[in-house]
């Protein structure tokens, strides 16, 4: 059995000392060291927070060497082979989760310089570190990203430079139509209005909701074999404050008219009220 030997090689391959990865997981350091050095192994509920940790499933984590798979270049076969599941062998949790002290799920935040990195990186330990890492209150009992929105594909629901924060996807069919989503896939990363056919034709279909750009962004048909990662959309961050849409303008003026209206014949009223002697 390889745990304790992996555990020890995927703790340095993240750049963590034992003090460090014993105040991140809120593990003893002596603890740390025990499992490491075989004297003692985790509970079933600390294997799973080291497999997520690691991004590796239990499974590898046990009875494989992950060093030797590193050293053999076959990385991206590790974590391909970590926790197939569903439909077209989607994963059903995130390759690679950051946690904190706690042991809670960070938010990463996948900036649009980033994206490109993150499409090769996701699975990769040190790229994901790289990105910045967040919590919010109300954000609990599951795992959630941040992406950064590029262009007008969206607009005017989601614009350019916006952020979503979105949900893990467990599985393909549980994509709901018409909803927002982030999906990662082999072409790139794409924030759209998913179609969920998988049922009646085994295929996804991404849209846009511009009109003014509907040209620029046709309907995108994806296989489920070449989706990567699938973020359901909860929360939208915007600094934009657009101004009010034009029926607002049109109630607002009608309604400063009828009270300017009101002045003046409040005023009339009383220039021509007789004055008592």
């Amino acid at each position: 059995m390889y745990l304790a030997k992996n555990l020890k090689f995927l703790r340095k391959k993240s750049g963590k000392t034992q003090d460090t990865l014993s105040s991140e997981v809120g593990i003893g350091r002596t603890t740390i060291a025990n499992y490491e050095a075989a004297i003692s192994e985790p509970n079933i509920e600390t294997l799973l927070m080291f497999s997520r940790l690691y991004g590796v499933s239990l499974d590898l984590l046990m009875s494989k060497n992950v060093e030797e798979i590193y050293k053999s270049g076959e990385k991206d076969a590790l974590f391909q082979t970590a926790f197939k599941d569903g439909v077209g062998g989607y994963v059903s949790i995130p390759r690679i989760i950051t946690v904190d002290h706690k042991g809670n799920d960070n938010i990463v935040y996948v900036p649009v310089k980033a994206r490109a990195g993150y499409l090769s990186g996701y699975g990769d330990i040190e790229f994901m570190e790289s990105l910045p890492t967040f919590r919010l209150p109300g954000l609990s009992n599951a795992t959630y990203r941040m992406f950064e929105v590029d262009g007008p594909s969206m607009a005017p629901n989601v614009l350019h430079g916006d952020r979503i924060i979105g949900e893990w996807v467990e599985s393909l069919d549980k994509i709901r139509d018409n909803r927002v989503y982030v999906v990662v896939h082999k072409g790139g990363v794409a924030v759209k209005r998913v179609i969920n056919r998988l049922a009646e034709r085994g295929k996804l279909y991404l849209k846009s909701d511009t009109i003014a750009h509907r040209h620029e962004f046709p309907t995108l048909e994806i296989d489920p074999e070449d989706v990567r990662e699938i973020w359901y959309g909860r929360m939208k961050i915007s600094s934009d404050f657009s101004e009010p849409a034009e029926v607002y303008h049109r109630l607002a003026d009608l309604e400063t008219d009828v009270m300017e209206l009101k002045e003046m014949l409040k005023g009339r009223k009383e220039t021509t009220e007789p004055v008592s002697e």
